[in-house]
């Protein structure tokens, strides 16, 4: 025991640095909104005693081998730390594996993007901690060795099992913050060579889509939206106004009021909603075509193009989106999505003797939202209108956000509405569809803006959905029913679409159809949340949030 507490008296700069290093992601835990006590109390545990073994096995250690083995964990532990801390502060939720795969696919621009939104103090707050453990580092000078490998061989090797047992078993490597972190990134890695692989050889085989002359379109225009929340959209009852120009359109389109999202995050939304993949048949994401590849093989000559970044290989939905015959990436650009009409009118006028499918994927209502919209659509301001949200104790700040959201969302108006009124010209049967990837919360309850699962609520996966058909395209299909009451998840796209173009092949479904006549309900799902149970969630989280509890108002200020 006394030489015990010579050793921790002698080592007290080591001791600090692994408390620094391994605990802070564990203790803050108790921020979590999505962990239960108990679970922070053993991740706590499982940490400590890690921490006990890491600190004996450096006693073993000379200086230089003290360094080396301290860099190699810091290393290890400060980015997945200052990733999980940071939401830990931001968001108040632990993140789970969905949502770090998520920030494997961030792209560079992203990443800057949102760090420039970030708060400046946060940012030099995280400096600050991600600098202090390498300087400890630098200032360790180990004391004598204690314990020597041949003198306590037994103990040493002990230590060492101990070690790989925190890494290698699982209900134990979950509680270790780092651990899980990298298992989750292992997984994700070798899961996406699988996936490639299988999509490779699936390319290979045939798969014989069959055609309706008669009642398939010339023009069919995909748009997907980013972030962009219906609750934010006079189209849907919003008092701002934020559609005047679709608005002026409502009579010749059709809102549908109950769609949501099949998660809350852009990568598995749009592996969802571009594949036949879903909840009961994941392993159709490699065993069917893809939309896009859907409509290769009937004979649609195809165009992507994108405001987010196309051919980056760290986004896994993008390989199915570069399947079309035709794609622009214009994300290098990091302007407003009106960057697109150009590219837009080139493919629509381009001569083809084939039908045409055109998808644009927007940057929407992407978080940083001032940099969505050019400055002549600066038109909202909390200092001159009445600001319709919940709280009443928001910030300037807060405030502020919500204008520059509500700027977006008028901006991507008047983007749809250019491109149905471009449509129109073209005098063809033709089709517009409309989604976001998935909603947002803005501020709406709780000083919160953004979309994370761990705190998943409605306002996240309640989507628009708007279809125009023209005329000359209406008169074509009177067998399409256009009920905007339909409850729908758009991880039923590619069946809509596939009714849309009027095309069938095996495995079609005509009951998920949001267009056929037998069309059913399904139980919807948002990532393993049954729909009904995010209600549920939403309706408690604005409960808490009028009635904090005694934890949540001591924390409040941190």
């Amino acid at each position: 025991m006394k030489t015990l507490l010579q050793i921790l008296k002698e080592r007290k700069l080591q001791i600090f640095f692994l408390l620094y290093v391994l605990m802070p992601v564990p203790v803050l835990s108790l921020l979590a909104q999505n962990l239960t006590l108990s679970t922070v109390a053993v991740g706590i545990a499982v940490s400590f005693l890690l921490l006990a073994v890491v600190f004996l096995l450096s006693s073993f250690m000379t200086t230089r081998g003290v360094k080396i083995f301290y860099s190699l964990l810091l290393a290890v532990t400060i980015i997945p730390g200052t990733i999980l801390i940071g939401y830990l502060f931001i968001g108040r939720v632990l993140l789970s594996g969905g949502t770090i795969t998520s920030i494997f696919e961030t792209n560079t621009d992203e990443a800057s993007e949102f760090i420039a939104y970030l708060n400046p103090w946060l940012v030099t707050a995280v400096t600050l901690f991600v600098l202090t453990p390498i300087v400890m580092i630098c200032r360790m000078k180990q004391p004598e060795r204690f314990f020597r490998i041949r003198r306590h061989k037994y103990a040493f090797f002990t230590l060492v099992l101990t070690a790989l047992l925190f890494v290698t078993v699982r209900p134990v490597a979950q509680r270790i913050y780092f651990v899980d972190f990298y298992r989750v990134f292992a997984n994700y890695k070798i899961g996406r060579f699988r996936e490639e692989r299988a999509l490779a050889r699936r390319h290979e085989l045939p798969f014989d889509v069959r055609t309706q002359p008669d009642k398939m379109p010339r023009l069919v225009v995909l748009v997907i939206g980013e972030s962009h929340a219906r609750h934010h959209m006079s189209l849907y009852g919003y008092p701002r106004d934020t559609n005047p120009l679709l608005s002026a359109r409502r009579s010749e389109l059709c809102v549908y009021t109950d769609v949501v999202s099949p998660q809350v995050h852009t990568i598995p939304v749009l592996r969802a909603a571009l594949t036949f993949a879903d909840h009961d048949h994941p392993e159709r994401l490699t065993s069917y075509p893809s939309l896009i590849e859907l409509f290769n093989r009937a004979g649609f000559e195809t165009y992507v193009i994108s405001n987010q970044p196309l051919l980056d290989a760290s986004s896994s939905y993008d390989a199915f989106l570069k399947l079309a015959d035709h794609t622009a990436d214009f994300s290098a650009r990091k302007a407003p999505d009106g960057i697109l009409l150009p590219s837009f009118e080139q493919a629509l006028t381009a001569h083809s003797d084939r039908p045409k499918l055109i998808v644009l994927h927007l940057m929407g209502c992407h978080i940083g939202y001032k940099y969505r919209y050019p400055a002549d659509f600066d038109f909202f301001t909390h200092l001159n209108d009445t600001l319709p949200v919940a709280s009443a104790a928001l910030t300037p700040e807060a405030r502020t956000t919500i204008d520059e959201y509500d700027n977006s969302v008028r901006y991507n108006d008047y983007l749809l509405s250019t491109l149905i009124a471009r449509i129109e010209r073209e005098h063809t049967p033709a089709a517009l569809l409309y989604f976001s990837d998935h909603g947002e919360e803005v501020n709406e309850f709780r000083p919160f803006n953004g979309h994370a699962y761990e705190k998943v609520t409605s306002y996240m996966c309640e989507v628009p959905f708007l279809v125009w058909l023209s005329p000359d395209f209406r008169a074509r299909r009177p067998d399409l029913r256009l009920i905007p009451s339909r409850p729908y998840s758009t991880v039923d796209l590619p069946y809509t679409m596939a009714d849309l173009a009027a095309l069938r092949f095996r495995g079609y479904d005509e009951t998920r159809s949001l267009f056929s006549p037998r069309f059913r309900s399904r139980p919807r799902w948002v990532g393993n949340c049954s729909y009904e149970a995010v209600i549920g969630l939403t309706h408690r989280a604005e409960e808490q949030q009028r009635t904090p509890s005694y934890a949540a108002s001591f924390f409040k200020g941190l």
